[in-house]
């Protein structure tokens, strides 16, 4: 990986969200959205040097908040703008129904500017290593196909990773056989367990069933994921941690950095869950990429996903002397003591 060359580019939405809380003054222009989140993953193993390798596409309406942009410039990513003038921004409107930041709604109050295949015509993102879409099963299939010909006609020869994170909307019994087809296209599909159960008309996988998920996600491998059925099966379950499965893997359960605390109540650190998932398929990118081992990938996903939900919005980046910190951490370091945890050997990251 180096710094000339981009290794990780979200086609995700960038959205500003106001949040509302009970009993408390709402949050306006807080900055989100599986687009934002996805890369925030894939930055933190990223350090400044190798920052410019990570690629975002920046679409925004005529009333994007300069410190927002501000705010995504500082990360060092390769950003490329478009600016709608005459149209609004992306914005959603994210409803807590108590204290505990669990029960939610989220609509959007305006309509999604979603970015076009065509935006990475003539810039360094074209020839990512990776893409992360976040879709309806049409619309993966339609737009991978997009991508693979303007690579083509640009002269990329060499296939990127895609990434699938289907759309909540579309996980529905209805769109079952379109998503196991759709899952042919791309090198990873990772719904969460509760999407995955309601795929397959499941009304609850609670309390968690493994072999439950590891039958439905037998079922995506069975019918091939990827263009050669060589492609992986990621489910996040949220506090359960997730499931990562492919033909040449057994499947393989990782915990969750923050697991339940003491009487099975929530760790203290936990405090939204919101963009944890998008987190940890940014940072999964950036290590299948980085190592070529899924379980690897997974655990960097782990790391961001615990960086994620530790704050509402974005955590926050410093540097002490010449290391960059998140949430005053190293980011390297929450890694090992991950995978010490969960015996994995030494190793340099």
């Amino acid at each position: 990986m180096s710094t000339n060359s981009i290794s990780f580019v979200s086609l995700g939405l960038v959205v500003l969200d106001e949040i509302r809380f009970s009993n408390k003054t709402p949050l306006r222009d807080v900055v989100g959205g599986s687009g934002v989140y996805a890369t925030l993953g894939a930055r933190l193993f990223l350090p400044a040097e190798l920052s410019s390798s990570l690629g975002l596409v920046l679409r925004t309406g005529n009333d994007f908040p300069s410190k927002t942009r501000d705010l995504l410039e500082s990360w060092g990513f390769t950003l490329v703008v478009e600016r709608d003038t005459d149209k609004p921004s992306t914005r959603g409107l994210l409803e807590y129904k108590d204290i505990t930041f669990g029960p939610k709604t989220f609509r959007y109050t305006t309509t999604p500017l979603q970015v076009p295949i065509g935006s990475l015509k003539g810039t360094p993102l074209l020839a990512s290593e990776s893409f992360h879409f976040l879709e309806i099963p049409d619309s993966i299939t339609n737009r991978v196909s997009e991508l693979l010909d303007l690579r083509e006609l640009g002269g990329v020869a060499k296939r990127p990773i895609i990434i699938w994170e289907p759309s909540p909307l579309a996980c529905n019994a209805e769109n079952l056989q379109a998503c196991i087809d759709a899952a042919r296209v791309g090198d990873v599909i990772s719904p969460n367990h509760i999407e995955l159960a309601l795929l397959f008309g499941e009304r609850s996988l609670f309390p968690l069933d493994q072999m439950k998920i590891e039958s439905l996600a037998q079922r995506f491998l069975d019918s091939g994921v990827g263009p050669e059925g060589k492609g992986i099966v990621v489910i996040r379950a949220g506090e359960n941690g997730c499931l990562v499965a492919a033909r040449n893997i057994s499947f393989t359960w990782l915990p969750p950095f923050y697991g339940p605390g003491a009487a099975g109540e929530r760790d203290a650190k936990v405090v939204d869950a919101t963009g944890a998932g998008n987190a940890f398929l940014g940072a999964f990118g950036v290590g299948y990429v980085k190592t070529g081992d899924a379980i690897e990938a997974a655990c960097y996903g782990a790391v961001a996903a615990s960086l994620a939900l530790e704050q509402v919005g974005m955590p926050e980046k410093s540097v002490n002397a010449s290391e960059e910190l998140w949430n005053f951490e190293s980011v390297l370091s929450r890694l090992r003591r991950y995978r010490r945890r969960i015996g994995l050997p030494e190793m340099q990251v």
